[in-house]
This record gives structure tokens, sequence and C-alpha cells, in this order.
């Protein structure tokens, strides 16, 4: 039953993590083998620890809204009925249906106060046009409002089917013991989700320290919202296709790949996610 999975994952995710491993070892202009002369040449780059600053600031402002939001918001709806959850949770998932490029895209307008439907929000705020919004609130957290649209309506889905796990033996355990509905979703149910939370956190880093999507299609809106190097996958992508150095596009790419293992396993094991209770 994994044989399926396993081959896509060895042709699509350990195939091309090797070639990328490979290639990071040689000048792909010349075509010789170069040692670590690439990572030591993405390294001294100047813009690296900017774009660094950069994800990391983004990556924990989404980390802190999806754990919290969707935490919270998972357990208000397990504490509906039935009916009223499913239609709730469907219409939390449609906006994660819309591909990244597509919600960027949908920000643009929301973030121009002259056709948003929060503009009488932001003329009280002060902010007049599109580059005032975006320059008071910050690229990390227009992104990551970006993102948590994009991406909280799976997981609310996903928490929710761990939630429905929880044997009704032990909610109504506690029901008998005078536990009010806020005691049952804090002590009872968060408790017996939190690996699922746990897995949430480690998968959203992972993706979060390669955007690349939502920076690079800023430029649509104007020359002045272009940040071709904001992100560390933008500096890969600058690397391969307007330096023609996929070399140090490789070392690059390898570096954040590794990074992004090492930290989820620390997490993984820092919290004894496999372990059985």
């Amino acid at each position: 039953m994994l044989s399926p999975y396993l081959a896509l994952l060895l042709f699509f995710g350990v195939a091309p993590v090797l070639y990328a491993l490979g290639l990071s070892f040689m000048d792909t202009i010349d075509w010789v083998f170069w040692g670590f002369t690439n990572y030591e040449f993405v390294l001294q780059d100047f813009r690296l620890v900017e774009s660094i600053t950069n994800v990391f600031q983004y990556v924990a402002i989404w980390l802190t809204m999806m754990l919290i939001g969707i935490g919270a918001l998972s357990l208000m709806l397990d504490a509906l009925s039935d009916r009223s959850a499913a239609i709730l949770r469907t219409s939390f998932f449609l906006p994660g249906a819309i591909t990244s490029s597509a919600i960027v895209i949908l920000w643009l307008f929301l973030l121009d106060p002259a056709v948003s439907p929060y503009g009488s929000l932001f003329e009280a705020l002060g902010w007049e046009n599109r580059q005032q919004v975006v320059s008071h609130m910050g690229y990390p957290m227009v992104f990551s409002l970006m993102a948590y649209l994009a991406y909280s309506g799976g997981w609310i889905v996903v928490i929710g089917g761990a939630l429905k796990g929880i044997s009704t033996e032990v909610i109504e355990a506690s029901r008998v013991d005078g536990a009010n509905q806020f005691q049952i979703a804090t002590r009872i149910k968060l408790p017996m989700v939190w690996r699922s939370l746990a897995l949430m956190a480690i998968l959203s880093f992972a993706n979060g320290i390669q955007m690349f999507v939502e920076p690079q299609l800023m430029a649509l809106a104007g020359r002045q919202y272009s940040r071709p190097d904001w992100s560390v996958n933008q500096l890969a992508f600058q690397y391969a296709f307007n330096l023609g150095d996929f070399g140090a596009s490789a070392a690059m790419s390898t570096m954040l790949l590794a990074a992004a293992i090492f930290i989820s396993l620390c997490v993984v094991f820092g919290t004894r996610f496999y372990k059985m209770d």
C-alpha cells in the first residue's frame, strides 16, 4: 500500500535532492568540480542575512497565528452540532482551495483602500493607498495573513478530525464531573490533540522557510513593491535564472533544506512526538 507513495517520493523528492546536492559541488559554467566553493560564495552574499531575517519574522508571525487561530477555531467548531460545524469547516476550507498565486492577486485588491471592503478601516487608520497599507503592516505581516487564509482551512479540517477521534466517554465523564465547555476544550480536548497541532507546526515551518510565490508576485502591484531578494528561495532563483549559476542556486537550496530538516527534527525529538502514551 505504501509503494505508490514511495515511488513518487523517490522520483520527485529524493532524486531531485540528490541531484541538487551533487550540483552544489560543481561549477555549472565550466562543469568542473569546485568542492565547497559554491557554499562559500552564497554565504558571503550580503543579502543573505537580511533574507533569513525576513523569512524567520514571517514564519514566527505565521506559526503563532496558525497555532492560536486554528487551535481556537477547531475547539469552538467541535463544540457545535455536527451539521453547523461541517458547514463552517467547509466555508473555512474553500479559500485554501485557491492557489497561492491567486491568493496574492486577491490580496493586491484587498490591500488597496480604493477597492477593498476594508477601505473604511484603512482610511480610519490614515492609510490612503496600497503603499501606505503595506508599509505600515510590513511584508512579514502581509504575507502571514495571506498564508493563514490560504492554509488554515485545510488544517481546521485535519484538527477537526483529530477532535472527533476523542472518545465520547471521556467527554461525558468530564461533564459528569462538572466541567464546562471551556474546561473541556482546554483541559481535555487540547492535550489530546497536541500532536496534530505539533505536526501542523512542523509542516508549516518547513513550508514557510521556503516561501517564494508571495514576495515574487508582489511585483504585479508595481515596481515599488518588487522584492526579488526578500526570501532565501528568491535568492536561489536569482542565482539560477538571472546569473545562470545553477551550482550556487543548488548550494543555497541544499542549505535551506538542511536547515528545515534539522529544526524539524529538533522539534520532533524535543517534544517526544512519537512517544506512545
